[in-house]
Protein backbone atom coordinates (compact mmCIF):
# COMPACT_ATOMS: atom_id res chain seq x y z
CA UNK A 1 0.00 0.00 0.00
CA UNK A 2 1.38 3.02 -0.93
CA UNK A 3 2.28 6.22 1.51
CA UNK A 4 -0.07 8.33 -0.65
CA UNK A 5 -3.01 5.95 -0.49
CA UNK A 6 -2.24 5.51 3.20
CA UNK A 7 -3.03 9.10 3.45
CA UNK A 8 -5.61 9.84 1.47
CA UNK A 9 -7.38 7.12 3.92
CA UNK A 10 -5.90 8.51 7.55
CA UNK A 11 -7.12 12.08 6.02
CA UNK A 12 -10.70 10.67 5.33
CA UNK A 13 -11.00 9.19 8.83
CA UNK A 14 -10.14 12.30 10.24
CA UNK A 15 -12.61 13.52 8.23
CA UNK A 16 -15.55 11.56 9.27
CA UNK A 17 -14.22 12.28 13.04
CA UNK A 18 -14.35 15.75 12.68
CA UNK A 19 -18.21 15.72 11.24
CA UNK A 20 -18.94 13.59 13.68
CA UNK A 21 -17.77 15.91 16.36
CA UNK A 22 -19.45 18.96 14.71
CA UNK A 23 -22.41 16.63 14.66
CA UNK A 24 -22.77 16.01 18.09
CA UNK A 25 -21.79 19.81 18.98
CA UNK A 26 -24.86 21.07 17.19
CA UNK A 27 -26.89 18.36 18.85
CA UNK A 28 -25.27 19.64 21.99
CA UNK A 29 -26.28 23.65 21.07
CA UNK A 30 -29.66 22.49 20.14
CA UNK A 31 -30.59 20.75 23.42
CA UNK A 32 -29.06 23.88 24.81
CA UNK A 33 -31.48 26.23 22.96
CA UNK A 34 -34.41 23.97 24.02
CA UNK A 35 -33.71 23.89 27.85
CA UNK A 36 -32.61 27.69 28.36
CA UNK A 37 -36.00 28.23 26.13
CA UNK A 38 -37.88 26.53 28.47
CA UNK A 39 -36.44 27.77 31.61
CA UNK A 40 -36.73 31.42 30.60
CA UNK A 41 -40.30 30.46 29.73
CA UNK A 42 -40.74 29.39 32.84
CA UNK A 43 -39.38 31.93 34.69
CA UNK A 44 -41.52 34.22 33.01
CA UNK A 45 -44.83 32.58 34.31
CA UNK A 46 -43.27 32.26 37.83
CA UNK A 47 -42.72 36.19 37.70
CA UNK A 48 -46.11 36.87 36.18
CA UNK A 49 -47.50 35.01 38.63
CA UNK A 50 -45.64 36.50 41.74
CA UNK A 51 -46.64 39.92 40.13
CA UNK A 52 -49.97 38.80 40.10
CA UNK A 53 -50.41 36.90 43.39
CA UNK A 54 -48.33 40.72 44.42
CA UNK A 55 -51.44 42.72 43.20
CA UNK A 56 -53.70 40.98 44.59
CA UNK A 57 -52.01 41.65 47.87
CA UNK A 58 -51.48 45.01 47.80
CA UNK A 59 -55.03 45.74 46.60
CA UNK A 60 -56.57 43.99 49.53
CA UNK A 61 -53.87 45.90 52.12
CA UNK A 62 -54.64 49.50 49.72
CA UNK A 63 -58.45 48.88 49.69
CA UNK A 64 -60.29 48.55 53.20
CA UNK A 65 -62.73 50.02 55.16
CA UNK A 66 -62.84 49.76 59.31
CA UNK A 67 -65.88 50.65 61.37
CA UNK A 68 -65.89 53.08 63.91
CA UNK A 69 -68.67 53.30 65.50
CA UNK A 70 -72.67 51.87 64.89
CA UNK A 71 -76.20 53.31 66.78
CA UNK A 72 -79.38 52.01 66.41
CA UNK A 73 -81.39 54.99 64.68
CA UNK A 74 -84.49 53.87 64.13
CA UNK A 75 -86.95 51.49 66.44
CA UNK A 76 -89.92 48.98 64.70
CA UNK A 77 -92.81 48.55 66.79
CA UNK A 78 -95.59 47.08 64.73
CA UNK A 79 -95.20 43.20 66.15
CA UNK A 80 -92.12 44.11 68.04
CA UNK A 81 -89.60 46.06 69.54
CA UNK A 82 -86.61 45.25 66.62
CA UNK A 83 -83.53 47.94 65.85
CA UNK A 84 -84.55 48.46 61.96
CA UNK A 85 -81.97 51.49 61.07
CA UNK A 86 -78.93 51.87 61.98
CA UNK A 87 -76.06 55.02 61.31
CA UNK A 88 -72.62 53.67 60.76
CA UNK A 89 -69.50 55.77 61.32
CA UNK A 90 -66.71 54.46 59.39
CA UNK A 91 -63.06 54.97 58.21
CA UNK A 92 -60.73 54.27 55.34
CA UNK A 93 -57.93 52.22 56.31
CA UNK A 94 -53.97 53.49 56.23
CA UNK A 95 -52.40 52.52 53.28
CA UNK A 96 -55.48 52.75 51.39
CA UNK A 97 -55.35 54.05 47.67
CA UNK A 98 -57.88 54.66 45.44
CA UNK A 99 -61.19 54.11 47.12
CA UNK A 100 -63.80 55.92 45.40
CA UNK A 101 -67.40 56.13 47.31
CA UNK A 102 -69.15 54.02 44.44
CA UNK A 103 -66.38 51.23 44.93
CA UNK A 104 -67.67 50.46 48.69
CA UNK A 105 -70.56 47.86 49.52
CA UNK A 106 -72.33 46.69 52.97
CA UNK A 107 -73.80 43.05 53.25
CA UNK A 108 -75.83 42.93 56.73
CA UNK A 109 -76.29 39.30 57.31
CA UNK A 110 -78.98 37.89 60.32
CA UNK A 111 -80.35 34.44 61.28
CA UNK A 112 -82.55 33.60 64.37
CA UNK A 113 -85.78 32.91 63.22
CA UNK A 114 -85.45 33.32 59.76
CA UNK A 115 -82.29 34.70 57.46
CA UNK A 116 -82.12 37.61 56.01
CA UNK A 117 -79.65 39.20 54.11
CA UNK A 118 -79.81 43.13 53.33
CA UNK A 119 -76.94 45.03 50.74
CA UNK A 120 -76.47 48.33 49.52
CA UNK A 121 -73.51 50.31 47.89
CA UNK A 122 -72.44 54.03 49.53
CA UNK A 123 -72.42 55.29 46.05
CA UNK A 124 -75.49 54.15 43.93
CA UNK A 125 -77.89 52.77 46.53
CA UNK A 126 -79.70 55.13 49.25
CA UNK A 127 -79.86 54.14 53.02
CA UNK A 128 -82.77 51.22 52.27
CA UNK A 129 -80.41 49.15 49.47
CA UNK A 130 -83.44 50.76 46.71
CA UNK A 131 -82.97 53.73 43.88
CA UNK A 132 -81.65 56.83 45.13
CA UNK A 133 -84.37 59.33 45.76
CA UNK A 134 -83.96 63.41 46.17
CA UNK A 135 -82.62 65.13 47.99
CA UNK A 136 -81.15 61.83 50.12
CA UNK A 137 -78.27 61.78 47.03
CA UNK A 138 -75.54 58.94 47.51
CA UNK A 139 -75.63 56.85 50.77
CA UNK A 140 -72.38 58.41 52.18
CA UNK A 141 -72.02 61.71 54.21
CA UNK A 142 -69.41 63.83 55.46
CA UNK A 143 -69.47 63.82 59.24
CA UNK A 144 -70.82 67.34 58.97
CA UNK A 145 -73.97 65.44 56.99
CA UNK A 146 -73.22 66.90 53.83
CA UNK A 147 -73.26 63.90 50.76
CA UNK A 148 -70.45 62.78 49.05
CA UNK A 149 -70.05 62.36 45.20
CA UNK A 150 -70.03 58.87 44.08
CA UNK A 151 -66.94 59.12 42.29
CA UNK A 152 -65.29 60.72 45.14
CA UNK A 153 -62.01 59.45 46.38
CA UNK A 154 -62.05 58.87 50.05
CA UNK A 155 -58.26 58.11 50.88
CA UNK A 156 -56.55 57.21 53.86
CA UNK A 157 -58.05 58.15 57.28
CA UNK A 158 -61.67 59.69 55.90
CA UNK A 159 -64.07 59.90 58.32
CA UNK A 160 -67.53 59.27 56.80
CA UNK A 161 -71.11 57.71 58.01
CA UNK A 162 -73.52 56.34 56.36
CA UNK A 163 -77.43 54.71 57.03
CA UNK A 164 -78.71 51.28 56.64
CA UNK A 165 -82.40 50.89 56.37
CA UNK A 166 -83.12 47.20 57.29
CA UNK A 167 -87.40 48.28 57.08
CA UNK A 168 -87.55 50.71 54.43
CA UNK A 169 -91.34 50.01 54.01
CA UNK A 170 -91.94 50.22 57.79
CA UNK A 171 -93.51 47.49 58.57
CA UNK A 172 -91.56 45.16 60.61
CA UNK A 173 -91.66 42.84 57.56
CA UNK A 174 -88.09 43.79 55.38
CA UNK A 175 -85.55 40.93 55.61
CA UNK A 176 -83.66 41.37 59.11
CA UNK A 177 -87.04 42.31 60.88
CA UNK A 178 -87.13 38.93 63.28
CA UNK A 179 -83.53 39.29 63.94
CA UNK A 180 -82.79 42.59 65.37
CA UNK A 181 -84.02 42.73 68.58
CA UNK A 182 -81.90 42.70 72.20
CA UNK A 183 -79.72 39.97 72.44
CA UNK A 184 -79.54 38.79 68.85
CA UNK A 185 -76.03 38.93 66.52
CA UNK A 186 -75.88 40.00 63.11
CA UNK A 187 -72.60 40.32 61.10
CA UNK A 188 -72.05 43.17 58.81
CA UNK A 189 -69.57 43.08 56.33
CA UNK A 190 -67.64 46.10 54.13
CA UNK A 191 -66.96 45.00 50.97
CA UNK A 192 -64.30 47.23 48.79
CA UNK A 193 -64.78 46.89 44.71
CA UNK A 194 -61.15 45.26 43.86
CA UNK A 195 -59.91 45.47 47.86
CA UNK A 196 -60.69 44.43 50.97
CA UNK A 197 -63.44 42.86 53.18
CA UNK A 198 -64.08 43.81 56.81
CA UNK A 199 -66.37 41.71 58.92
CA UNK A 200 -67.56 42.69 61.90
CA UNK A 201 -70.26 40.33 64.40
CA UNK A 202 -72.86 42.99 66.06
CA UNK A 203 -74.46 42.36 69.35
CA UNK A 204 -77.50 44.34 70.03
CA UNK A 205 -77.71 45.18 73.28
CA UNK A 206 -80.90 47.86 73.03
CA UNK A 207 -82.93 48.89 70.38
CA UNK A 208 -83.37 52.40 71.64
CA UNK A 209 -82.44 55.49 69.13
CA UNK A 210 -79.28 56.14 69.92
CA UNK A 211 -77.76 53.15 71.87
CA UNK A 212 -74.30 51.78 70.23
CA UNK A 213 -74.44 48.28 69.11
CA UNK A 214 -71.08 46.66 69.63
Amino acid sequence: MSEEYQTVERNRDEGSIGIGAMIVFIALILVAAVASTIIIKTAEELQQNAEATSDDTRKEISGKVNIIQIIVNGTGTTTAANADSFIVTAKIASGSTGVQVQDIDWVVVCGGAAFGLVTGNLGTTDAGGGTIVAPEGVNADQLDGSDYLATTELTAGTTFKFDINLDPAGDDAGACSTSLSVGDTVEMKMVVNGGGTTISELQIESVVSGKEVT
